[in-house]
């Protein structure tokens, strides 16, 4: 048990902070390109917090929720792409999202969604509920 636990940390972090790139900022990419709904917000390379870009920012928080998530998979037998987008929502009202002024209001659950999914996709293959 011990060891499938650091094996959801160890691989948490960076499946979360791939997801950032992947999943939430293509998101708002094709809002902004397809749909045109919102103005550019995705791959931000302004000074956020602490001087570190907001992309770098997100990646961070990304990779810290990511293993929150890959724990929670882990402990809790539901299924792991809905529960992945379900707490992607609540963790995209915890965190402060840096979107232009604007947006519609139904984007920030949509990008918590894409992000919490996308990190359930790319543990998937880790197989972190078998033993091991």
């Amino acid at each position: 048990m011990r060891e499938s636990l650091r094996r959801a940390v160890f691989y948490g972090v960076p499946c979360g902070a791939l997801s950032v790139i992947v999943f939430r900022d293509s998101t708002l990419f094709l809002l902004n390109k397809v749909a045109k709904v919102m103005p550019l917000a995705a791959y931000l390379q302004a000074p956020g917090p602490y001087g570190l870009p907001w992309l770098a920012w997100f990646c961070l928080l990304g990779g810290a929720g990511g293993c929150i998530l890959a724990l929670f998979l882990r402990l809790v037998p539901l299924p792991d792409l809905i529960c992945g987008a379900v707490l992607g929502v609540a963790a995209a009202y915890l965190v402060p999202q840096h979107l232009p002024r604007g947006t519609p209001a139904w984007v920030l659950p949509l990008i918590g969604a894409a992000w919490g999914w996308g990190t359930a996709f790319l543990l998937r293959p880790l197989a972190l509920r078998g033993r091991g």
